[in-house]
């Protein structure tokens, strides 16, 4: 009954979300509410007022951090759309299908998820939907293919997540990365099977020719992604493998012409330069300390700090005021800034939520008692648990970094006392946090605003469960295949 007392916001969160009756940012609030609750009256770990405070100043400086990403975002999307279609997404849509087809798969596989391995933080996102909304295709249907874009996020933010799941297993970075890429494999396969559903939905028509050419480029994309982890190392691995298949896409589906390159110069050299400047400033470890040292903002100990000069959020908007100030369009700058606050507010506020209460039932105890507890019911068998208790954390919180902090120690050390090789499970660890981020509210609310349509999340969540479900499923079907397997 206690487990079930400490379980019960999460139960909530779930609820509220399956009745489709409400939003996330009400299921969200609803559970941060009885999160406190809980951890104030029930908690392994009672809070006290000002315990409780400090667990609520924790998780909104984390929301912060992700939310200074969705301003940024917005406000860069909106500064560098032409004048006068930002309310129009569909101007300039593409109408062979041909192209329409090969564009979105570009998008969803290949450029959204180097966006996110460079950047992290929901960027790729953003890339994936800049090009989605340019296909004709209606807000739904891009919000929905724009989740593909979280595909690779144990390499997102140059795989900061794989790098703090190898401290707290005990393993090197390149070891957990070799194993996470191998792990990936069915998941990625998993993955191009629903895009071809969701694709044929949008009305991206594609034959058995089409699907064909795209397993050929996932075989060449996860080959090379294993391939780059043991040779560099998780932190560069994805951008190597998926650079170079980027530009061979475009060659060969695009052929294009001079004035086909110059044409697209207007469009992308502001994503190029962002992509590349925030690559180089993680990439070169001279520029990153400068950066780093330069400005540092740590108002609560022991949590993350933020680096202005190198988050994500504080490029987006400087990028985004460059490429106004070269067009002579200054002026504009007040009026975007609204738009973007107008559309990201509430992003922003169901973020917040889901990571404060994250916060709450780490401070209170009540995470690591939820998974102490789940060892000790199921044994063995928790290990087949693993995938489902990281994919909920990784839910919650949208963030393997959180979520392998909290739970990878424990899972290695389940695999070595049950007779399971732990670059097995953390792995599967790494991978399952990972997976579930592409659903948590934190994504799907931004989908919503990138479109601009904020009511879309519960229809989201009816047609893109699949999403999590698929990959789920999967690694519990490998736990329990290592299990058999025992000596």
């Amino acid at each position: 009954m206690t487990y079930l007392l400490w379980a019960s916001p999460l139960a909530l969160v779930v609820a509220v979300l399956a009745s489709r009756r409400g939003t996330s940012l009400t299921a969200g609030l609803a559970g941060l509410l009885l999160a406190c609750l809980v951890a104030w009256t029930a908690a392994p770990t009672l809070l006290s007022s000002l315990g409780l405070v400090h667990a609520l100043g924790k998780g909104l400086w984390l929301s912060w951090l992700i939310g200074a990403v969705i301003l940024g975002g917005l406000f860069f999307r909106t500064a560098v759309s032409r004048p006068g279609t930002e309310a129009d997404p569909d101007s300039g849509s593409v109408t062979d299908e041909r192209l329409r087809r090969q564009r979105a798969f570009a998008a969803c596989f290949l450029i959204g998820p180097f966006s996110e391995t460079a950047t992290g933080f929901g960027v790729g996102q953003m890339t994936t939907i800049a090009i989605l909304m340019h296909l004709g295709l209606g807000p739904l249907h891009v919000a929905t293919l724009g989740l593909f874009s979280q595909i690779l996020v144990p390499w997102g933010a140059m795989a900061n997540g794989t790098m703090v799941g190898a401290v707290f297993s005990g393993l090197t970075p390149q070891a957990l990365g070799v194993w996470s890429a191998v792990v990936s494999v069915p998941l990625v396969l998993g993955w191009l099977a629903l895009f071809w559903w969701f694709a044929g939905r949008a009305g991206l028509e594609g034959g058995r020719k089409h699907q064909l050419t795209e397993l050929g480029w996932i075989a060449a994309m996860l080959a090379a992604l294993i391939l780059a982890n043991q040779g560099l190392g998780p932190e560069t691995a994805a951008l190597a493998a998926l650079g170079p298949l980027i530009v061979l896409q475009f060659w060969r589906d695009e052929r294009p012409s001079r004035g086909h390159w110059l044409s697209l110069l207007p469009v992308a050299l502001p994503y190029a330069f962002l992509i590349l400047a925030l690559a180089l400033t993680r990439a070169v470890p001279a520029l990153n300390d400068v950066l780093r040292e330069a400005i540092e903002l740590r108002p609560i100990d022991g949590m993350i700090g933020w680096f202005p000069l190198l988050h994500p959020g504080s490029w987006l908007l400087a990028v985004g005021l460059l490429y106004l100030l070269l067009l002579r369009r200054a002026g504009a700058v007040p009026r975007i800034a609204a738009t973007t606050w107008r559309q990201g507010w509430r992003a922003i506020v169901t973020i917040g939520s889901f990571l404060v209460m994250a916060q709450v039932m780490a401070d209170s105890g009540t995470a690591q008692s939820l998974a102490d507890g789940l060892v000790l019911a199921l044994g063995a068998g928790a290990l087949v648990a693993t995938p489902l208790l990281a994919g909920v954390f990784g839910f919650v919180t949208g963030s393997s970094n959180a979520t392998n902090a909290l739970l990878m120690t424990s899972q290695v050390n389940l695999s070595a006392q049950h007779g399971v090789s732990p670059l097995w499970i953390a792995a599967i660890q790494n991978v399952a946090a990972a997976a579930l981020t592409m659903l948590s509210p934190a994504r799907v609310s931004m989908g919503c605003a990138l479109t601009g349509e904020k009511k879309l999340e519960g229809q989201i969540y009816a047609r893109a469960w699949s999403l999590g479900i698929v990959p789920i499923l999967l690694l519990m079907l490998l736990c329990g295949a290592l299990l058999l397997q025992r000596p």
